[in-house]
């Protein structure tokens, strides 16, 4: 089985071929936000450099956010239109899953947090039990506050981890003596980890709808805020 596997909820536009035993290939470009130039010629590059073509695939994983409003419009537009073209399932995971899901194996606390602006974070609590992720807490958009709040007791090891580092000081983030910092590698989600943490459901055949599959936006974008902010209807 080989799964093309896409993500595009970050600045890093992420391609993966993957299969039961290994991944064959990715490519992450994480710089500038050009999912809409960037995002087919990679897929193109991918399966050439693989010599595979779409009709070799058998299925297709993406993430559906929460993130970058275009690009997780993008990066469905370009999976709904591979799997209409090639008759092909897709199975869609949320971001913060995935971003998790990289630190496979980790004991502890995992806490993924991405910039939802406003002061406010994209985040979930997920560990590991027999090898599997699992939500402590759903996806949820909290304050750096909040979520300091919510493990103010807890006492296993906690990962910090996405593009809260870059915006907020390790030393502030570090509020506890058993909080750490993902490696930079980590904080970004990549395409190669989505087929895995679904790997369940792909081998049931449990695919999304390709007709209702949504983006998850969470909130309203910057500039629906800014609009209703102007009209008065934000205070």
């Amino acid at each position: 089985m080989k799964i093309l596997s896409i993500d595009t909820s970050s600045n890093n536009c992420s391609v993966a071929v993957v299969d039961e035993k290994s991944m064959l290939g990715e490519i992450n470009i994480n710089y500038n936000l050009q999912h809409s130039v960037l995002l087919m010629p990679l897929i193109e590059e991918l399966l050439m450099r693989l010599d595979l073509k779409v009709k070799d695939l058998d299925a297709l994983t993406l993430s559906t956010g929460p993130g970058s409003f275009t690009g997780l419009r993008i990066g469905l537009s370009a999976a709904k239109g591979l799997a209409l073209g090639a008759d092909l399932p897709i199975y869609a995971s949320d971001a913060l899953s995935i971003l998790a899901y990289g630190v496979y194996g980790f004991s502890g606390i995992l806490v993924p947090m991405v910039d939802a602006l406003r002061g406010g974070f994209y985040t979930g609590l997920y560990t590991f039990q027999n090898g599997k992720l699992t939500a402590i807490m759903e996806p949820s958009i909290l304050s750096l506050e909040e979520v300091k709040k919510k493990l103010e007791n807890e006492e296993r090891d906690i990962l910090i981890l996405g593009d809260i580092v870059d915006k907020i000081g390790e030393e502030e983030l570090k509020f506890k003596e058993n909080v750490s910092i993902a490696h930079a590698s980590l904080n970004i989600p990549k395409a190669s980890n989505i087929p895995y943490l679904l790997w369940d459901r792909i081998q049931s055949g449990d695919s999304d709808d390709i007709h209702s599959l949504v983006p998850v936006y969470m909130r309203k974008s910057q500039a629906e805020y800014e609009y209703e902010k102007k009209i008065g209807m934000l205070k």
